[in-house]
């Protein structure tokens, strides 16, 4: 969508015009308009009374050159998620509408919760349409009247925000077939690359001679091989290391999903997608922090040369694991990636972004992502750039007991025990193992809030682009390590 500034106050021209009121200026706005009897009725049928997230299409009264009124509620106590979602609700309101949209930046309102609003709107305009013969039409200019300098900055960051959520929305919807390992690899380099991060990829051969066994041994099963890719961003003092998981489609290998929603699996490699875009989106910003970044790209598939449950095999790390679940694959490739960040760069910090469990939806539902770490203050940190951004995040638990289960009788330990309670903390657990204890490591597991089958309050059908925002804001604000 095209966004434009205007610096004079009013809507200006176009086919709808946006006032953004609550219940303390709405009176003020119907007194001031030429029709205010009609209005007031309307609105009064309507049941509009300016809360947060209330909107209202109109015929624009006598007097105004727009065709249409667009009325929408927010309240200066609105948090940030809420005004995201106002801004949302709108966006539902207008996808259809033809020709371009105004909108005014109220007077006396917070230029953050203005700014979130407009960033609500612009990631609910997203549409995945790569593969209609017939794209839909809908809205393509958007003009924002009234706003100083400071809040157009604010609005424009914002706005690099959202592309890059819908960069890794569009990656996250292509279907399998379209995006395998080296393929993402490609797609990867081409975001990154321009923008001055360096990009290296690690084919199958390389990852052989390096000794990442067990991210090979989740790509075996399939004619399309795995990769990693190596991203590299300069800043001053010593890096951080992010791990992404990129299973370019799930199967479960050996232990094959039930077919209902399998469809769904092209989703797995949104933790990888989300660490690329999110560095994208910080050279964007021209936010420099040395961050070094490794996604292990792997499709999971059932076959002939497909892991057998009960394989033994040997990490980068060195300690053997007894692949008792084929289907807990992501563990497996992260502990590869996570050792080999460590092993090359010597990170002072860790952490890694994966749609890890099913089991984190059990305890936190769609909308949550588990928050596991070894260092309180950073998952603290992490907590605070979640509420900053409006994102959903809740701290999870791991201890010894999560470590015990992962006991094998045929090797250093398992990468599953068997259990059906506790296994999104038990998959951490697992992670921790690869963690040197002196290095603060974080665990973000997005498998609920990553991708949304029938659509969320800020997302269509599909990929969300969870956890780019809150990344983002971390990594920019995070303390620097020795």
């Amino acid at each position: 969508m095209n966004i434009t500034f205007e610096a004079s106050r009013g809507v200006g021209t176009g086919a709808a015009a946006v006032e953004i009121l609550h219940p303390e200026t709405l009176a003020a706005f119907v007194d001031a308009s030429s029709e205010r009897e009609r209005l007031a009725r309307i609105l009064t049928a309507e049941d509009f009374a300016g809360r947060t997230g209330q909107v209202v299409i109109l015929l624009a009264p006598a007097g105004r050159i727009e065709d249409r009124l667009i009325l929408a509620g927010l309240s200066s106590e609105a948090s940030v998620f809420d005004a995201q979602l106002a801004g949302a609700r709108l966006a539902v309101k207008c996808l259809d509408l033809p020709g371009d949209l105004a909108l005014a930046y109220p007077e006396g309102l917070d230029a953050n919760l203005f700014a979130e609003f407009v960033y609500g709107f612009l990631a609910r305009t997203y549409r995945f349409d790569k593969y209609r013969s017939a794209p839909r039409s809908g809205l393509a200019n958007l003009k924002i009247t009234g706003c100083s300098e400071v809040v157009i900055t604010q609005i424009k960051s914002l706005q690099v925000a959202v592309e890059t959520v819908h960069i890794v929305r569009d990656l996250v919807n292509e279907p399998g077939n379209a995006l395998p390992p080296l393929e993402l690899a490609a797609r990867i380099e081409g975001l990154c690359a321009p923008l001055g991060i360096a990009v290296e990829i690690l084919d199958a051969t390389k990852l052989a001679e390096l000794g990442a066994n067990l991210l090979l041994a989740v790509g075996q099963g399939s004619v399309n091989p795995p990769c990693m890719v190596v991203l590299r961003m300069q800043g001053e003092g010593t890096p951080i290391g992010l791990a992404g998981k990129g299973m370019t489609f799930d199967t479960g290998g050996i232990h094959i999903k039930p077919v209902a929603g399998m469809w769904e699996m092209k989703n797995d490699m949104a933790g990888a997608a989300t660490i690329a875009a999110s560095m994208a989106a910080m050279a964007r910003l021209g936010i420099s922090r040395p961050l070094v970044a490794a996604l292990g790209l792997a499709e999971n598939m059932a076959s002939g040369s497909a892991t057998r449950p009960g394989d033994v095999v040997r990490s980068l790390a060195g300690p053997y694991v007894e692949i008792r679940n084929t289907d807990c694959e992501g563990r497996l490739v992260l502990a590869d990636c996570l050792t080999y960040l460590q092993q090359r760069f010597a990170p002072g910090q860790l952490i890694d972004v994966a749609t890890l469990t099913y089991a984190v939806q059990v305890g936190l539902g769609p909308r949550y992502a588990g928050i596991y770490g070894n260092s309180r203050p950073e998952i603290d940190a992490l907590l605070q750039s979640a509420e900053r951004t409006g994102e959903l995040v809740w701290p999870m638990p791991i201890d010894a007991g999560f470590h015990d289960e992962l006991a094998s009788d045929f090797a250093d330990f398992l990468n599953w025990p068997g259990v059906t309670y506790g296994n999104a903390s038990i998959a951490a657990a697992f992670l921790e193992k690869f963690v040197a204890p002196a290095t603060p490591w974080l665990h973000i597991d997005i498998a609920g809030p990553a991708y949304a089958p029938k659509g969320n309050s800020l997302s269509p059908a599909g990929g969300t682009g969870f956890g780019l925002r809150m990344l983002v804001d971390y990594l920019a604000k995070t303390r620097t390590f020795a």
